[in-house]
């Protein structure tokens, strides 16, 4: 198991792994001295401070982690529990985006959203933090349509910055999943119109929409109601993969007979 070279303590696995993380951060191999830690962490310090070689507040918040974590002289302490556990969880890109998860609704509408996020991420550098878990509400304003995995900067009420660096990830439920522009969702049709085939009305991300259904169908293209265009994306269309509604299912006795006389030998 992993020790300490300062404390000699032990280590439990997710502790182990943040004390790499933090050795990482500093560019730093296991065995290093403070005095190897306290140089590591000027050097780095120098090249991401915000106001001299464009760094990010959240990639030098995390430097300042790191090098207490290593130069702490007590791993029993409650504090040094906690500097463990946050850098552990904290889990950022290293432009200082923020994880933002929203809806396929928000994705496609925008819209306002409160979201609590941690304080590390948009307080001032000098503002003084306990935990890399302390959170703060915040008002986004979200564009109409937004894909997963965008990376922008969008206008929130609550930070020091008027604007804050946000990667999109949007959260469908799960018979509902994005491909690019095009959104593909499951679509429930009358039992009967599904095996008949008619006019009926189905649920889409854009309201209720009229289509029509030939019998045998399973699959309907719906052009142009997938995410909407924007300067950087062409607009999407919506994917329908149709099921029966209230089809009545066979007994599982008629099911097992069935299958004995298919497979009897």
């Amino acid at each position: 198991m992993d020790t300490d070279p300062i404390s000699d303590l032990p280590l439990t696995h997710p502790d182990a792994m943040a004390r790499i993380d933090a050795l990482a951060e500093l560019g730093l191999s296991d065995g290093a001295d403070e005095a190897a830690i306290r140089n590591a962490f000027r050097t780095r310090l120098k090249e991401a401070h915000p106001d001299l070689n464009g760094g990010t507040d959240v990639l030098l918040r995390r430097i300042i982690l790191a090098r207490d974590l290593l130069m702490s002289e007590s791993r029993r302490t409650a504090e040094k529990t906690r500097w463990l556990q946050d850098f552990a969880a904290n889990d950022h890109d290293r432009d200082g985006a923020l994880l933002l998860n929203i809806t396929l609704q928000q994705a496609i509408y925008g819209g306002e959203v409160v979201e609590s996020v941690p304080a590390l991420e948009i307080s001032p550098v000098d503002e003084p933090l306990t935990s890399l878990t302390d959170m703060k509400r915040l008002r986004i304003l979200l564009p109409a349509g937004l894909r997963d995995g965008d990376k922008l900067r969008l206008t929130v009420f609550g930070a020091a910055r008027p604007e804050q660096l946000f990667r999109i990830h949007v959260v469908t439920e799960a018979d509902a999943h994005i491909d690019g522009n095009d959104i593909h969702i499951a679509a429930d049709v009358e039992a009967r119109i599904y095996f008949a085939g008619g006019r009926t009305v189905v649920a889409t991300p854009h309201g209720p929409r009229e289509v029509d259904v030939v019998r045998g169908q399973t699959s309907l293209v719906l052009p142009g109601l997938g995410l909407p265009a924007t300067t950087r994306h062409g607009r999407g269309d919506l994917h329908l993969t149709l099921r029966p509604a209230g089809a009545a299912r066979r007994p599982w006795t008629e099911a097992r007979e069935e299958f004995r006389r298919k497979w009897a030998s």
